[in-house]
């Protein structure tokens, strides 16, 4: 894995947690077991997806569709 790759991921994971905990009034350990154990994670952790190139609202609009249905469509 690159560094660029990991940077942006981890800014990315950064976000995501900050706006599961502000929408879901939930701690940072919780939030980040979401985040963590998401589908959309595994998504974002791999480079070939190449999904660590779109912004955090466009990955959060995922995250939070996974979330509201218990899966991505």
């Amino acid at each position: 894995m690159s560094e660029h790759f990991q940077y942006l991921k981890e800014g990315l994971v950064a976000d995501l947690v900050d706006r599961v905990m502000a929408d879901y009034q939930l701690d940072l350990e919780k939030a980040l077991d979401v985040v963590y154990s998401s589908e959309i994670f595994q998504k974002l952790s791999d480079p070939a997806t190449a999904l660590y190139k779109e912004g955090p609202a466009y990955i959060y609009s995922y995250l939070k569709d996974e979330l509201t249905k218990g899966k991505l469509g």
